[in-house]
């Protein structure tokens, strides 16, 4: 008889680090700097290196502003979100210079901070009084310093295109027994009832979604040092429904070279292959879009994610990324600046409404890969 597995007891930290290794305060000058201009205009001419994730394109597209008011230069290098942990890690410890600006996914932050510049030590100190919580939780480390300015606050909920469920006689979903049972429903003559993405190095915040609605939480209680709960009641029926729901979606999301990402899985909801998404809140924008939506204007609906009827009502979660200075950053203060400008409420409304701006921007798609083929072969 073979030996038993031993999975041991992880902590918080921990869990933080392990996933990691394996996968505003409003001065006048941020007022200024929205409109394209600073008054660091008379500041000798810089380049600022940005690491920057695949699906963050929206800031290549507008950092001309901050250049043309900043005498400044931006240099990206960019990379899928699932590598960046790992370019992350070696790069920190070379200790050697490599970005003047990065971006963190939100638990990063605490992961990383003995690398990167406490905002406080360059005089500055984020104004939170009107930050949601999860914006002040992904900026700020347990040792209660800020690191980074807020981006990208997003939050699931579920899509569904209006003419396919009308056709079927569905109704929006709200519940998750109700959701199931339309995803059986609508999948038929070649069409699916829901996409996802599902890719490793993906997965992660959408199975948390299945944790919540299933009433389970990752940690035992809050705080660093209690245990993960990797097999808990919750997380293991969170697993069986999502492995229940794969006939209801397209084969590639476990089949193919990289599996459906969330970035792709958009793709097939917008051309009608899908009837359900869950996703971020930009998708209503792009999904009312004729350019890169078939699903059309009045079509796109909106709803919670719907919870069970024993559990939480809803499984839908924030989610949040930043951008932080690294402390080998060569030019601290202009990249305050940036980091500053990016996270304005202009530049920030600017992520979910520019959209077809965006697109015409990088046509390519925030993953770097082609439009959605099946079995990526034709």
């Amino acid at each position: 008889m073979s030996d038993p597995i031993i999975v041991p007891d992880w902590t918080r930290r921990d869990f933080l680090k392990t996933s990691a290794l394996a996968v505003g305060g409003l001065s006048m000058a941020d007022l200024l700097a929205a409109c394209g201009t600073s008054n660091t205009t008379s500041q000798e001419h810089v380049t600022l290196n940005v690491l920057l994730a695949n699906h963050t394109p929206y800031y290549a597209m507008i950092k001309g502003g901050f250049e043309s008011g900043n005498n400044a230069t931006i240099n990206f290098t960019r990379e899928a979100f699932a590598l960046l942990p790992a370019k992350l890690s070696t790069a920190f410890g070379s200790g050697a210079y490599t970005w003047d600006v990065v971006y963190l996914w939100r638990a990063w932050v605490e992961q990383f901070r003995k690398y990167l510049t406490p905002l406080d030590s360059l005089g500055f100190t984020p104004d939170t009084g009107d930050m949601l919580p999860v914006s002040q939780k992904q900026i700020k480390a347990t040792d209660g310093k800020f690191y980074g300015m807020p981006s990208n606050v997003y939050t699931y909920v579920l899509y569904a295109n209006k003419t396919r469920l009308d056709a079927a006689g569905v109704a929006m979903p709200t519940t998750y027994e109700d959701f199931v049972a339309a995803a059986r429903k609508l999948t038929t003559g070649g069409k699916f009832g829901y996409v996802d993405g599902w890719a490793p190095g993906y997965l992660f915040p959408k199975y948390c979604v299945w944790l919540h609605l299933n009433g389970g939480s990752l940690y035992g209680n809050p705080g660093v040092g209690e245990k993960v709960n990797f097999d808990s009641a919750e997380a293991k029926q969170a697993t069986a429904d999502m492995k229940a729901l794969l006939p209801y979606m397209p084969r590639e999301v476990v089949t193919s070279p990289w599996g459906i990402y969330d970035v792709e899985a958009k793709k097939v909801f917008f051309s009608g292959s899908a009837a359900m998404l869950i996703d971020y809140q930009h998708i209503w924008y792009e999904g009312v879009d004729p350019s890169v939506s078939t699903i059309g204007s009045g079509n796109v609906q909106v709803g919670v994610i719907p919870g069970k009827a024993s559990g939480p009502k809803s499984g839908g979660q924030y989610v949040g990324e930043c951008f932080a200075i690294p402390k080998t950053a060569k030019q601290s203060q202009r990249a305050l600046a940036l980091i500053k400008y990016f996270s304005n409420p202009a530049n920030q409304l600017g992520l979910l409404t520019k959209r077809t701006e965006l697109h015409q921007f990088d046509p390519a798609g925030e993953d770097g890969f082609p439009a959605y083929k099946s079995d990526y072969t034709n």
